[in-house]
């Protein structure tokens, strides 16, 4: 991956378009790294659920997290992941409800953070 200085601006090439990283006018680079957070946690939440062959019509994933304002540096201190699914079964509530719990231990990005970082990840169902 490659960064790119373009007037006060870094934005990360890609093939598709550079994405910017500044807040302003596109995603700061603590956005990218909650986005990534979540983005990581869905594939392997539908990895889990696929392998508990429970079938899913629908996911949407919604972010957000705080940050220590006392800081010099703005740290992340919590970044909540919400699944919103809806089910092909209902009756799979409780075991994709126990799935959501394993997601944590199984994302790369999420398990690179500070572990003081608290990381939630929660299931709503349609």
């Amino acid at each position: 991956m490659d960064l790119v200085k373009n007037g006060k601006v870094l934005e990360l090439v890609h093939p598709n378009g550079n994405w910017t990283l500044i807040k302003e006018e596109g995603f700061s680079p603590v956005q990218i790294t909650v986005a990534a957070v979540a983005a990581c946690s869905g594939y392997v939440y539908q990895t889990l659920l696929e392998k508990k062959r429970i079938e899913i019509n629908d996911l949407s994933i919604h972010t957000d997290y705080e940050q220590d304002q006392e800081s010099a540096v703005h740290v992340l201190t919590k970044i909540n992941v919400t699944f919103t699914v809806d089910l092909v079964d209902k009756s799979n509530e409780v075991k994709a409800e126990k799935a959501v719990h394993l997601v944590k231990d199984a994302c790369p990005v999420a398990k690179s953070l500070d572990p003081s970082i608290e990381i939630n990840e929660i299931v709503v169902f349609k």
